[in-house]
Formats: C-alpha cells, structure tokens, sequence
C-alpha cells in the first residue's frame, strides 16, 4: 500500500513537473563525424585592405593613440552632452514653474477682472439712475422758478392794488420778458 502511493505520487510529481513519457519510440544513431568545415564557416573574415596591412606593421604609422584616444573623446562628448542634457532639464523645470505661476495669475485676473465688470456695471446702472434724477431734479427747479415768478408777479400786483386804495400814484412797471422764452434758454 505504501509502495503504491509512493508510486503514485512519483509519477504524479512526475506529470506535473512536465516530464512525460515520450510517445514516439527513440533508436539511438550512431553519431556522426561532422563533416569539415569549409573555411568559410570556420574562419572569420576580416576586411584587409592594403593601407591596414601597411599601418599595421609599419611602426611610423601605428595609431597606438587611437585605441586610448577613441574612447577619451567618447567620455568628453558624453560629459558635454550630459552637461547640456541637465542644462535643458533645468531650464525646462524653471519654464514649466513659471508657467504654472502664470496659470495661477491668469486665474486670478479672471476672477479679479470678472468682479470689476460686475462693479463697472452697477456703477453704470447708478450713474444712469442719478442721470434720470438730476433731470427730473433740474425740472422740478425749473417749475419751481416758474411758479415763484408767478408768484410774485401776483405779489407785485396786490401790492400796486394796495398803493392806488391808498392813494399811491401807480408806477408803470417795466415790460417783463416772456416766461417762454426765459424757460426754454434755462433748460438748455
């Protein structure tokens, strides 16, 4: 019974590990002698051009230099561009906080230039409504002129009424202007 489950859970273990069973039969070949390489395969080709073979062995012409060279110029270019690369980044930092700083002013404006037009309007509605009352204003002084005129002339005239009872002699009273013409130079 032991044997069994051991059994089956080797195999189990077996399964589940991604072993199985080969489905097809397997021969073992003998292996073969591989072939020989063409020396094609086998080599690598360089590139060999006259001016290389002759710098190569030429002691002159030897750019000992280069192989150090090569790489130091590598190493400064890359620091001139990392330079510049935090350069930009930095500038590109300060250009996005101050245009967020203007966002925010842009805002403010608005609100301010919102609540100045609300003012401008309720004092333009007051100063038309104090336009309509000085006119009104004006033509009731004006009326009121006129009726003080009359009302002296009124006066006036009891006045030489009283004197003639009395035995005043009457006066001849200048030519007083029409009131017309008087009320329409006063409006202007």
């Amino acid at each position: 019974m032991r044997c069994l489950i051991l059994v089956t859970l080797f195999v189990g273990s077996l399964f589940l590990g991604g072993c199985g069973f080969p489905n097809e039969r397997t021969i073992d070949r003998p292996v073969a002698e591989p072939a020989e390489k063409t020396p094609d395969e086998s080599m690598m080709v360089i590139d060999q051009t006259p001016e290389k073979m002759q710098k190569r062995f030429d002691p002159t012409m030897q750019d000992a230099d280069d192989s150090v060279q090569d790489p130091v110029e590598l190493v400064r270019s890359y620091e001139e561009l990392s330079v510049k690369t935090n350069a930009l980044r930095e500038t590109n930092s300060e250009l996005t906080l101050k245009n967020n700083q203007l966002k925010q002013q842009i805002e403010m404006l608005k609100s301010e230039m919102e609540q100045t037009k609300k003012d401008m309007a309720e004092a333009n509605d007051f100063l038309g409504q104090m336009h309509l009352e000085l006119n009104k204003w004006k033509s009731d002084v004006l009326g009121f002129r006129q009726e003080i005129r009359q009302a002296q002339q009124a006066q006036l005239e009891a006045l030489g009424k009283i004197l003639r009872v009395l035995g005043a002699e009457p006066m001849e009273m200048p030519d007083v202007p029409k009131e017309d013409s008087s009320d329409s130079r006063e409006s202007k």
